[in-house]
Order: structure tokens, then C-alpha cells, then sequence
């Protein structure tokens, strides 16, 4: 009975949403861009891209990825600390997407 019980929750765990959450300090600003996606293939390349082309210097785009309760804990642990530094938290989520 508990066995069967676990299937469904195993198979459920398999099919959990997953987030990207990219993030790239600004260079000479006191700027974070930040850019968060789910269930899709890898956008770092995309959100580096967009930095680039947007003439924005930054330091190294850094990315998660995570289940969706673990990505909104660490998104909001990130965001506590950044306000707490002052920075400008800038999403970029749309403009990252653009190649869609």
C-alpha cells in the first residue's frame, strides 16, 4: 500500500516545473539584471546576448536552476540581499525572450 502510495509522487517529482533564474551585475552601475524563465532549454547564451546587445557592461551572467519552491526561496534570499546592498534590481525576463 505505501509503495503505491510513493508512485505517484516519484512520478510527479520527475514532472516538477524547473526555473532558470540568470542574474548579471553591472560593471560601472550599481545595477542587477536579472532574468528568470521556466521548463525551457538553457538561456544564458540568450540573456548574456541581450547584456551585449543592449550595450550594457556587466560582470559574468551567473544562472540556477531549480525546482520551483527551492528557485522562489533563493530568488527571495537574492532579492533580500540586493536591497539591502541598494542596488537597482532590473528584470530583463521579456527582452531575453525576444528570440521566440
Amino acid at each position: 500500500m505505501t509503495a503505491a502510495l510513493l508512485v505517484p509522487n516519484l512520478a510527479h517529482a520527475a514532472d516538477q516545473d524547473r526555473v532558470q533564474f540568470c542574474w548579471a551585475m553591472g560593471k560601472f552601475d550599481h545595477t542587477i539584471y536579472f532574468a528568470e524563465v521556466e521548463n525551457r532549454e538553457d538561456r544564458q547564451a540568450s540573456f548574456d546576448a541581450l547584456l551585449e546587445i543592449s550595450g550594457i557592461d556587466h560582470n559574468a551572467v551567473k544562472c540556477s536552476t531549480s525546482d520551483l519552491a527551492t528557485h522562489r526561496l533563493a530568488r527571495a534570499e537574492l532579492f533580500k540581499d540586493w536591497r539591502e546592498s541598494e542596488f537597482e534590481i532590473v528584470n530583463t525576463t521579456f527582452l531575453s525572450d525576444l528570440d521566440y
